[in-house]
């Protein structure tokens, strides 16, 4: 009985270790499953192309703060082969990053200090500031046409989406 009991025991701590069973690894040496958009500006998008240069067909565009992009697994001379939404193409791999999940900004566009509004409109109450040329703010959720919801230092609200370009750590 005892030897039965490490027999199983010891195929299981085997298959546990080894993963027999788990599902297989999300890296690969073709770099990440999803890319994050980045170092785009809050009014541009980043295209997709039918082929690896800037000579390429645009063939979709991808919003500036988009952290769900498909990494196709392919590079050609710096660009990468992507799906976003059902659209499969080339886009420009210095636009792109390993994602984390999470929206990442930096500021630009101004020379004092940037309001961040609690609600999406310029005569909202001010509940915090960014200095110029800022890079540690965290996206809270889905832009609208002109603001984006931010978290800076601990200070929650809306910011214009003119002033911000996605970023990454």
């Amino acid at each position: 009985m005892q030897t039965r009991f490490s027999v199983r025991f010891s195929a299981l701590t085997l298959a546990l270790l080894f993963g027999a069973g788990a599902s297989p690894a999300h890296a690969t040496a073709d770099g990440p499953d999803y890319y994050a958009v980045t170092r785009v500006n809050g009014t541009d998008t980043l295209f997709i192309r039918s082929l690896p240069s800037s000579n390429g067909r645009v063939i979709g565009n991808i919003p500036f703060n988009t952290v769900r992009v498909q990494n196709l697994g392919t590079r050609s001379g710096g660009w990468c082969k992507v799906k976003y939404g059902t659209t499969s193409g080339w886009a420009g791999c210095q636009h792109l990053t390993e994602s984390d999940g999470n929206r990442y900004y930096a500021t630009h566009g101004y020379s004092d200090r940037l309001n961040i509004r609690k609600s999406p409109s310029t005569s909202a109450r001010v509940v915090g500031t960014i200095p110029p040329l800022e890079t540690g703010l965290q996206g809270t959720g889905e832009c609208n046409t002109s603001w984006c919801p931010v978290d800076y230092q601990g200070k929650r609200g809306w910011v214009g989406r003119r002033y911000l370009a996605s970023w990454s750590f």
